[in-house]
């Protein structure tokens, strides 16, 4: 009860959006660089090139967002450990009480183990057993991700792991859940889609699987969450996953409501899938909150199927994702 009470602040927040219209960017995801030693099938976010904010800068950023409202706060990329300064953006995230969450592709988190005890949860990309995850992230990697997995468990790092769904390792995700429990993490699982930073649609069509067996392997996913397996997911979240039609099943977006994104340079994007679909706001040029306020009815887009559909359900309160979160939260 007492960490439901501690995150009254950030309820009333949510309750005040959908009852008076307020914005605040309670959950930032920061792209902390594009730089990435992966070469991902379907992501081509290490092409891109882009001038990273400084230190100093982003310190003001993250103060400025907590000015703001901000509670949740997430370190991604491209691959947030080439930073040589992210263990001291992370331990000033926490010391202004920022819960803060870091994207890895895990493979030099057994080395920075000391960088990140400062993380409130850890989520490293595991797409499957060893043939399939250097086929679809890069190849040779797959051991060197499951060290990283291991040592931050040994460090006492909160570990999740981030699974892209694809025709190649649909018949491997009841074991990917078999073995999170012997690794000691949870699991969270998206479709692969075509966004702003994606590869070419015609990779990205080539690895996608909208069919029965699709279907089916989200239908297992759920009758293990049923039975108790480490999924962070809502049962409602599987559901919505299993037509990724915008068209058929859209939602609530709260993106540049309750959420946005910021690239390496101080762009403030609605959110992480549509930061490369067009030039954003700079947050460094007019500050970030009023970088942030100019971006509502300003984007459209043809929606998501990663984690922002489990935050939109909550931000909605959708009471399947509601009680999800409060059953994982008196567990923990």
């Amino acid at each position: 009860m007492s960490k439901i009470i501690k995150n009254a602040g950030f309820v009333s927040k949510i309750a005040a959006a959908n009852l008076l219209g307020k914005r605040y960017p309670l959950s930032v995801t920061f792209i902390s660089t594009y730089r990435c030693n992966f070469t991902c099938d379907y992501c081509d976010v290490w092409r891109f090139k882009e001038k990273e904010m400084t230190t100093n800068e982003v310190v003001s950023m993250i103060d400025e967002f907590k000015s703001l409202g901000m509670k949740r706060f997430s370190f991604n990329g491209g691959e947030p450990l080439l930073r040589d300064d992210l263990g001291e953006l992370i331990s000033h995230c926490r010391k202004r009480g920022v819960f803060t969450t870091m994207f890895s592709n895990g493979s030099l988190v057994a080395k920075n183990t000391g960088k990140l005890k400062d993380l409130d949860i850890l989520v490293i990309s595991l797409d499957g057993p060893a043939e399939v995850h250097d086929r679809q992230r890069m190849a040779n990697t797959h051991d060197s991700v499951i060290e990283g997995i291991k040592a931050a468990r040994a460090a006492g790092i909160t570990v999740w792991t981030n699974t892209v769904i694809t025709r190649d390792n649909l018949d491997y995700l009841p074991d990917l859940v078999e073995n999170a429990g012997t690794l000691g993490v949870k699991m969270i699982f998206q479709p692969v889609l075509n966004y702003s930073h994606s590869s070419e649609e015609s990779r990205i069509t080539g690895l996608s699987s909208e069919n029965k067996e699709y279907t089916d392997a989200i239908d297992r996913l759920k009758r293990l969450k049923k039975k108790g397996a480490p999924i962070v997911h809502s049962l409602e979240y599987l559901d919505y996953i299993k037509v990724p039609v915008w068209a058929v099943n859209k939602r609530k977006c709260w993106a540049a409501r309750l959420y946005c994104a910021v690239t390496p340079t101080g762009d403030v994007a609605p959110c992480y899938p549509i930061f490369n679909s067009r030039k954003w706001p700079n947050g460094l040029e007019k500050g970030f909150g009023s970088a942030f306020m100019e971006l509502v009815d300003r984007f459209s887009c043809n929606g998501c199927y990663c984690a922002l559909v489990e935050s939109d359900f909550l931000y909605s309160f959708r009471i399947g994702a509601v009680l999800n979160l409060l059953k994982s939260i008196e567990a923990a």
